[in-house]
């Protein structure tokens, strides 16, 4: 594989086996903490080498076996040495015990991922034109019928935007249909899932002052602030439902 290139629904399709529960919208996320720095085409998609998706499976393996948080996954992928942390070539595939000495320097935590292009006056980085779908290409790219996306559209779980005559998708209308799909195969009607819609309405409302607050204080670093701040509500946000869940739905489990 040496040289290939893969899009992130490909690599999205490569991690879901041993990753059920990633999703594009996390990739991205990792991506704005720094953890991974896939390249871009011309076009602004993105591009990821083998190297960058054994390093985003070490991130999710951190994450699910060990439950560490990301500054802590930022640290062994950047070669902390303290004794609490790998080194940078000790394997963490679980299959494997734990000290295993790797000599290969593309294993994941051997590198830092790829400085950031800035602009000309050293700020963020260069924003690039969203993706856009067709209704064609969502069908096709989800695998949800006609009928599912037309009942996610009706109670709004999905806006598209209409130029012309033709219904135009974002990269969060595709992964909003990609996990709502995966929930009505498990038996959830997608009429049911507007409750998941009012509960992130209600959680943007939360977010909303506070982000505000900060991009609206006059200094150059303002709009960047406000951007971490929410991408850190965000996942504080989503890991919080998720422990809550967990616990709420704890007696559904079989004792042991």
């Amino acid at each position: 594989m040496a040289g290939e290139f893969f899009s992130i629904g490909e690599v999205l399709a490569m991690l879901l086996e041993e990753f059920p529960d990633v999703t594009i919208s996390k990739i991205r996320f990792l991506e704005s903490q720094g953890l991974i720095a896939p390249e871009r085409t011309t076009a602004g998609y993105r591009k990821f080498t083998a190297e960058e998706i054994e390093r985003l499976r070490f991130i999710l393996r951190e994450q699910k076996d060990n439950f560490l948080p990301l500054r802590v996954i930022r640290d062994r992928l950047e070669g902390e040495t303290s004794d609490s942390l790998l080194r940078p070539d000790d394997v963490t595939d679980p299959s494997m015990p734990r000290g295993i000495r790797v000599t290969s320097p593309a294993h994941p935590a051997s590198r830092r991922p790829a400085p950031r292009a800035t602009s000309a006056g050293g700020g963020r980085g260069v924003r690039r034109g969203p993706e856009r779908y067709s209704r064609a290409e969502i069908l096709d790219t989800t695998g949800v019928d006609d009928s599912t996306l037309a009942a996610l559209e009706k109670i709004k779980l999905v806006r598209p935007r209409m130029l012309g005559s033709e219904a135009v998708y974002t990269v969060n209308d595709r992964d909003i249909v990609h996990l709502a799909g995966r929930l009505t195969a498990l038996g959830i009607e997608p009429r049911l899932l507007m409750q998941w819609r009012l509960s992130a309405e209600r959680e943007a409302d939360l977010f909303a002052p506070l982000v505000a607050r900060v991009a609206s204080e006059r200094r150059d670093s303002a709009a960047g602030d406000a951007e971490k701040l929410l991408d850190d509500l965000l996942s504080l946000g989503e890991e919080l439902r998720r422990v809550i869940l967990r616990n709420l739905t704890g007696h559904l489990r079989q004792p042991e």
